[in-house]
């Protein structure tokens, strides 16, 4: 099998190197899609039909199949899951949570989030396997991170739900496609540690949109609308029956969640016009030599579009501290947070556009009871995710404010489906961006060290 880094001493008929035209082709149009294993066609139209939809709209489409799901044949499993954490409560016993696939989900789910009452207490990825040592019998856990010492709590009566996540083994991943080097790998499966199994039907590849000129990569993650959606269903159902006083069967709040984030998600994809602009907007910065940015302050939504698995390769974060050395008139910038009154962003935003910055704001145009500057009513160019509240969405009897914040998966929601449209536009103009392969991936790693070095020197 050849290695990646054998591409640029590669050798023509004529005994030259290959000129770095074709070896930016050969990377970018799939000579280590198999690799990866998802160098099929699906997406590609045939002779005689339609050409497909534009790439946000089939992102949208893709979010829609995993909210169905979560909705429809994984809600009997999350009404199950949150009679046993209503036990384990019940009985004097702790419940925990460590979901941490999805960039942005450490801090989505932190104790101190607006909406999260805090029944599922979320850990990280640093988390020690001696921080374990403290589940027990009749204790529950919500997990993403499959791991042995997982499987020890399970056998020490710790009840644990799993979801399964693209990253590491489990029943519905293909063999032969997952990286065993992979750092957070130990050889564990989510079934041998799990009781219950969620199933959002997040691809391995996490990316879910098969773009023809870049066949080895599929493009613009998911994962936060699996594991993040089923976090807050999961938390709404445990506080009905912990406060509220809903019957053991029912998920009613569990519903209430998922369907506002469908309603609201729907009045996002009837904006893609709008982000279509956005768009061509930041293909044409690209096309003048312009960088891509991110930032946000009290949240990390701006690491979901970093070092992302199926992400922009170019795309990259900047800190006030660190901006005088980067940016430079022309570039743009994504601006974002859980309200749109937060002033550090609105700070940012002004900075940058003093440079000649020009600023994209994802997020509420108004959060109710806004207190300073909207960064919508800053930015050059705003896309809304419909999430004016500062809490959350679900009433509960005995809290005196609305849970479950639709604030995170909506903002990522937004995102990939401007991200898509990007990707759209930049091949339409002759510049197909360079994605990164999720390092999770056999040869992951390989096509990532031969595609960075393409989009450092092209700019995208």
């Amino acid at each position: 099998m050849p290695g990646f880094l054998s591409w640029k001493h590669q050798f023509n008929r004529k005994g030259k190197k290959m000129k770095r035209r074709y070896f930016v082709q050969n990377v970018f149009t799939g000579s280590v899609a198999s690799f990866a294993g998802c160098s099929d066609s699906h997406g590609q139209p045939q002779p005689g039909e339609m050409p497909p939809e534009p790439y946000g709209a089939q992102y949208y489409k893709k979010a829609c199949d995993i909210w169905e799901r979560e909705s429809s044949t994984e809600f009997p499993l999350i009404t199950e899951a949150a009679d046993r954490a209503a036990w384990s409560l019940k009985n004097g016993r702790r419940l925990y949570s460590h979901v941490i696939f999805g960039h942005m989900l450490e801090a989505e789910f932190r104790q101190d989030r607006a909406g999260n009452p805090n029944y599922l207490p979320n850990w990280t990825r640093n988390t020690a396997d001696e921080e374990y040592d403290a589940l027990g019998e009749g204790d529950f856990l919500l997990f993403d991170y499959a791991k042995k010492r997982v499987r020890a709590a399970r056998d020490r009566g710790v009840f644990t739900v799993g979801i399964r996540v693209p990253y590491l083994p489990n029943a519905i991943i293909p063999p032969g496609v997952l990286f065993t080097g992979y750092s957070l790998y130990d050889g564990s499966s989510t079934e041998e540690c799990s009781g219950i199994v969620l199933t959002p039907g997040v691809h391995f590849t996490d990316g879910v949109l098969f773009v023809p000129e870049i066949p080895a990569v599929r493009a613009c993650p998911i994962s936060v609308q699996g594991a993040g959606i089923f976090y807050w269903m999961l938390t709404a159902a445990i506080a009905m029956r912990d406060k509220g006083g809903g019957a053991d069967d029912s998920g009613e709040k569990a519903l209430e969640y998922i369907n506002s984030v469908r309603e609201r998600g729907a009045r996002i994809r009837a904006d893609l016009d709008r982000i279509d602009e956005v768009a061509k907007a930041m293909t044409g910065c690209v096309a003048q030599g312009g960088r891509y940015w991110n930032f946000s302050h009290g949240c990390e939504f701006a690491i979901e579009n970093y070092i992302r698995a199926s992400g922009i390769a170019m795309s990259q974060l900047i800190t006030p501290d660190d901006m005088a050395g980067k940016v430079k008139p022309g570039d743009f910038a994504i601006i974002a947070g859980e309200f749109s009154d937060v002033r550090e962003n609105a700070d940012m935003a002004k900075a940058l556009k003093n440079k000649g910055i020009k600023v994209i704001s994802i997020g509420p145009t108004h959060t109710v009871g806004s207190r300073g500057d909207d960064l919508s009513t800053i930015a050059d160019w705003h896309i809304d995710t419909c999430s004016p509240e500062r809490e959350g969405v679900v009433s509960i009897p005995g809290f005196d404010r609305k849970i479950c914040p639709t604030t995170g998966v909506l903002y990522a929601l937004a995102l990939w489906m401007l991200n898509s449209q990007f990707i759209g536009r930049m091949i339409e103009a002759g510049m197909t961006p360079g994605l990164d392969m999720g390092v999770h991936l056999l040869g992951g790693r390989g096509y990532n060290s031969a595609v960075r070095p393409v989009v450092a020197e092209r700019g995208y």
